[in-house]
């Protein structure tokens, strides 16, 4: 598979790379912090930033607003030369995360400089859903930037506060772990060995009550929309959301009739006060990053998985030559 390709080569250069001692500006490095309490986290995060500025290198942390206040306090006036942005805002959906790190480096370092980056995408109370696609996150991240411009990665995870299943799936996705001393060492849990699975490979949950189901055509689109903006309707989504999720769903929709074997099937249900909406085809997604990468004009494909992923708080693909689903959620108002 392309991702077990590329992964297993990213580690076993990066392996060499931490051996030799190599400066860490040659290459994107994608780092794991574990961390215990607040003290823990600051000592793994500030000399990490405070390299940076000496370095006179852009620097954006995404983390939680409790931890970026953490920081600003302890920077004091070099907070200033930071960036921050709240990670509970931008990476509700994982898959906007990537398209934000890339923004982050072509505005700030699109002359090739060394950049720094602080990521923490999980944090307790994330849905079973939401740290599935995590950790599918964390594992692309080395996919999109493996191979590009230098710039240096890391992720914390609160090893006091998130569950053994969580940290172990960040070891599988991380090429090296950080110590608190500033030094790294090589990651040997990564990779998850020659099985590691493909981005789009496994399955869903089934749901949990019996959904309404509709098989469409591209005659029966306009119906789609019809059914599911009357169901959204009437449960507590908004107005504004239920035209997010009617759009997502049709762009889904429309691109099973012109890729996935001219039709599909539609499943909508609630769970949990979430509304989960999942199409079905006969097509098979290929491209690692699909959705991930902000479409140009000039490309012909892509833009419906990217839309959706703007649209929706969580969105899952999986995706064999027997067949794709894609499953949205949206979480209803409070």
């Amino acid at each position: 598979m392309l991702m077990e390709r590329t992964t297993n080569a990213t580690h076993a250069h990066l392996a060499e790379h931490a051996r030799s001692g190599a400066p860490a500006g040659e290459r994107f490095r994608h780092e794991t912090l574990f961390y215990s309490g607040d003290d823990g986290f600051l000592r793994g995060t500030l000399p990490f930033i405070n390299d940076a500025l000496t370095a006179g290198e852009p620097v954006l942390v995404a983390v939680g607003d409790a931890k970026i206040e953490l920081l600003r306090r302890a920077l004091g006036h070099d907070a200033r030369r930071v960036q921050f942005t709240d990670m509970r805002v931008l990476g509700e959906n994982p898959a906007r995360i990537i398209p934000a790190w890339r923004e982050f480096l072509e505005e700030h370092a699109s002359d090739g400089r060394h950049a720094r980056g602080i990521g923490e995408p999980v944090w307790p109370g994330r849905s079973p859903a939401e740290l599935t696609e995590c950790e599918r996150h964390e594992s692309l991240l080395n996919v999109a930037f493996d191979g590009g411009q230098a710039w240096h990665l890391l992720c914390p995870y609160d090893v006091e506060r998130l569950d053994a299943r969580v940290l172990e799936a960040a070891r599988r996705s991380h090429p090296l772990i950080a110590g608190e001393n500033g030094e790294s060492r090589i990651n040997d849990a990564y990779g998850g060995g020659p099985t590691a699975p493909g981005p789009f490979d496994g399955s869903l949950p089934p749901p949990r009550v019996r959904p309404e189901e509709l098989a469409f055509d591209r005659e029966g689109l306009a119906r789609l929309r019809h059914l599911l903006a009357g169901w959204a309707s009437g449960l507590k989504l908004g107005c504004e959301r239920t035209e997010n999720l009617v759009l997502a769903v049709d762009e889904l929709a429309s691109n099973s009739v012109r890729y996935g074997g001219g039709g599909g099937t539609l499943q909508m249900w609630s769970e949990n006060e979430t509304l989960l909406v999942e199409i079905r085809d006969e097509g098979h997604i290929e491209e690692s990053l699909v959705g991930r990468t902000r479409p140009t004009p000039e490309q012909p494909a892509g833009r419906g998985l990217w839309l959706v992923n703007q649209l929706c708080d969580l969105v899952q693909i999986r995706s064999s030559p027997a067949g794709s689903v894609v499953r949205v959620h949206m979480h209803l108002l409070a």
